[in-house]
């Protein structure tokens, strides 16, 4: 953990996380309490009048923000700001797991304002909070207005780390940095623990420092995922945790984030993923949004179909300081890569071997394979080259983005289908890939390299080889859920546990069995996260115990595009 007296300056990520984040900041602006008026003629008149006045009253006493201010002592590294629904006369204050509630008071700007509760009178900074779980009234007065204000208390889970970000906004302001889809406006601060950040070693902001903010894990760069997507929160974690296990995934931890005292909600923390770089290589990504950052270079992906638009290209997202010095480029990256292409394009031929890392590109496919991810058209997949000598091959890796995915049903509104989609734990799902464009033209890396028997075998291999940590795939998420569940109540408390149902997402009440046999998903409506997580183990456990039938040693694998390969 970093507590320390570090510099940062904020970044946005360029892939599909920026909309994600973007969303998530607009619905946290724009968020209000339910307000709930009487029905009963004159009276709901008389009642609105009051809730009116209240407002009104409120918003001149508490014209700046109601907060806790830091204490060490209580578990709280930097201020908290209450979220204050002015209309409703309510508010929720937001702590971190290692808050301690009794050793906590409200504090507020103005000192002829008091708040009172049980005969007893408060100035700011004495004003106890309620405990967790719990609710408190307070009549907030100046002598001449009082108002009621009732504040709700919520804590995270007590093993999740909280992660308070503060930035100088005289520097750079908060809102035009996220708002900024060109990724060009910059914030700076301090930092205490992480955010979307690189870290770097004084205010001049010129020498990158790395920092071990993972045990472990040292780094530069850092990014935190919303995990917007995904009303478990947890699918990055689950997969990344898997990719870990196999040698290809990032080791990740959960953080409550507040920014300048504002809770944002439940992110995971990454090693940024660019910064598998190696200094005698390059990174390359295969991803259907182009770069917005004009200083990275890309290239056209040799032969590849155009389905469904920019996935056919690869983004150079980075060259290693003494590959640049002995003459590697963006020219020379792609030339040796479609040299290496043509050679997968020749299912006849072994010689794809000579510049793939065959096992680690085993491991991609069956990462795509369990999770049944909606970002399998080119959906960032990662790739890196150590070295620029004959024995350097193409390496897969590291995995990334895993949101919408492990079941995850989505609305026909993001697939440009007529119905809703909704997948099952049964079948081949790379074979799958581009199943309604019309050409030869491949349509995806990991397919292609699936037309190849040696290939397929490698397959069936590591996933014995790794089968344990396959099938250990629902037990992760029961140990990430008893971990989680207090982050997970407060994060969904500030945006709604079906926040994307109505525009991005099969709406609760319309999850349906799928599939057949003893393969079959017995889903739950989902109505509370809970639900959420008991369908996320019910595809977890079922897509396992499939891939571990029609992959034991010695059964044939089946594909439709290239027969049947004998595993023994």
């Amino acid at each position: 953990m970093l507590t320390g007296n570090r510099l940062l300056k904020t970044i946005t990520e360029k892939d599909g996380e920026d909309m994600k984040w973007l969303c998530k900041l607009l619905l946290s602006l724009s968020m209000v309490l339910t307000m709930v008026v009487s029905v009963l003629g004159v009276s709901a008149f008389a009642a609105e009048d009051k809730q009116n006045k209240n407002e009104i009253t409120l918003e001149k006493l508490l014209p700046k923000a109601l907060y806790v201010d830091k204490t060490k002592s209580a578990g709280l590294r930097g201020d908290v700001k209450v979220a204050v629904d002015f209309p409703s006369g309510g508010g929720v204050l937001y702590l971190p797991g290692s808050a301690d509630t009794s050793k906590l008071c409200f504090s507020w700007v103005g000192k002829d304002i008091t708040f009172s509760n049980g005969g007893k009178t408060y100035k700011s900074g004495k004003a106890p909070i309620a405990p967790a779980g719990k609710k408190v009234t307070y009549t907030v007065s100046n002598g001449k207005l009082a108002a009621p204000l009732t504040i709700k208390t919520m804590k995270g889970s007590s093993k999740v780390d909280a992660a308070f970000l503060e930035l100088d906004e005289s520097k750079g302001s908060i809102l035009n940095m996220q708002l900024d889809l060109d990724h060009e406006t910059d914030a700076f601060g301090q930092i205490k623990v992480p955010y979307n950040f690189t870290v770097y070693d004084d205010e001049t902001y010129t020498t990158k420092d790395k920092t071990e903010l993972i045990d472990g894990v040292k780094k530069k760069k850092w990014t935190l995922l919303a995990n917007y997507y995904d009303n478990a929160l947890m699918r990055n974690k689950i997969a990344q945790d898997l990719a870990y296990d196999m040698g290809i995934g990032l080791k990740t931890k959960f953080v409550d984030l507040w920014m300048n005292g504002t809770y944002l909600g439940s992110y995971l923390l990454t090693p940024k993923k660019d910064t598998y770089c190696d200094d005698n290589g390059f990174v390359l990504e295969n991803n259907h949004q182009l770069p917005d950052d004009e200083s990275e270079e890309l290239f056209e992906f040799p032969q590849m179909h155009t389905m469904p638009g920019k996935h056919n290209y690869l983004i150079i997202d980075d060259i290693g300081d003494n590959a640049k010095a002995n003459g590697v480029n963006a020219k020379s990256i792609e030339k040796w890569f479609a040299k290496a292409w043509k050679t997968v394009l020749d299912h006849d031929s072994e010689a794809y071997q000579q510049y793939f890392d065959i096992e680690s590109w085993a491991k991609m496919y069956l990462m795509f394979e369990v999770s049944k991810t909606y970002d399998c058209y080119a959906g960032n997949i990662l790739m890196h080259r150590d070295g620029m000598t004959k024995k350097d091959k193409l390496i897969a890796g590291p995995a990334w983005d895993y949101d919408i995915a492990f079941g995850r049903t989505l609305h026909k509104f993001l697939v440009g289908v007529s119905e809703p989609v909704q997948l099952n734990a049964e079948g081949w799902y790379n074979d799958s890939i581009g199943f309604f464009v019309s050409g030869d033209e491949p349509v995806a890396v990991l397919q292609e390299l699936g037309k190849h028997p040696s290939f397929m075998r490698e397959v069936a291999r590591v996933y014995n080889q790794y089968k344990s940590s396959f099938e250990g795939l629902e037990a992760n998420v029961v140990k990430q859920e008893k971990l989680l569940r207090q982050s997970a109540y407060m994060n969904n408390d500030l945006f709604g546990t079906n926040s994307l149902s109505a525009e991005y997402v099969v709406a609760p009440n319309t999850m349906a069995s799928l599939g057949t046999g003893k393969y079959k998903l017995n889903y739950k409506v989902t109505l509370t996260w809970d639900d959420y997580i008991y369908n996320l183990r019910e595809y977890c456990r079922k897509r396992t115990m499939w891939l571990s039938d029609h992959l034991a040693p010695g059964v044939d694998i089946t594909t439709y595009h290239g027969g049947t390969v004998s595993t023994k």
